[in-house]
């Protein structure tokens, strides 16, 4: 009876001993983003909010704008980064098949939060019934970024995903 009870040490002690020499390798993360499109329930205005990781949004200024300064634990850093998702994100109304011309999204500001920087948007209206949206933030400095967009509207929830050579992604809301 003590022959299994080694064997079984044995295997657990193996699996251990993988796990430990592996696991790091196997929980790699993927650089990626979060936009999430939703009312406010006071204002009644369209708020976007832009979760990038922290470190991913840093190394991608930094490959972008050739200053290894960059940092966004400064207000400079911040404002830079804002300024790019800006230029690399848009809705638009879909006329004829294809998106229209992009709605004018007021810029807010950014803010560090723990491990993620938050960069904040806001519409000044209601969302068309059908909307286009691109969400090109960091593709074009890290070729695997893979951008998720959920939209919120009236209790449901509509999910977009970017990747590879993905421009606009259109949804129907109502």
């Amino acid at each position: 009876m003590t022959q299994p009870s080694a064997r079984r040490r044995w295997a657990l002690a193996t699996l251990a001993c993988t796990l430990l020499a592996f696991g790091p390798a196997a929980a790699h993360r993927m650089p990626g983003s979060l936009s999430t499109i939703k009312t406010n329930p006071t204002s009644g205005n369209i708020e976007i909010i832009h979760r990038l990781h922290n470190h991913d949004a840093e190394l991608g200024m930094i490959t972008l704008l050739g200053d290894r300064t960059i940092t966004l634990d400064t207000l400079v850093g911040r404002a830079q980064l804002a300024l790019y998702v800006e230029d690399r994100f848009a809705i638009a109304s879909v006329e004829d098949g294809n998106p229209g011309a992009p709605l004018l999204l007021e810029l807010i500001g950014a803010e560090l939060d723990g491990e993620f920087v938050l960069v904040y948007q806001e519409y000044h209206g209601q969302l068309p019934a059908v909307v286009a949206v691109r969400d090109e933030i960091l593709r074009d400095v890290f070729p695997d970024q893979v951008n998720h967009v959920n939209i919120a509207v009236g209790g449901e929830v509509r999910s977009l995903t970017f990747s590879e050579d993905d421009e606009w992604h259109a949804t129907v809301l109502e």
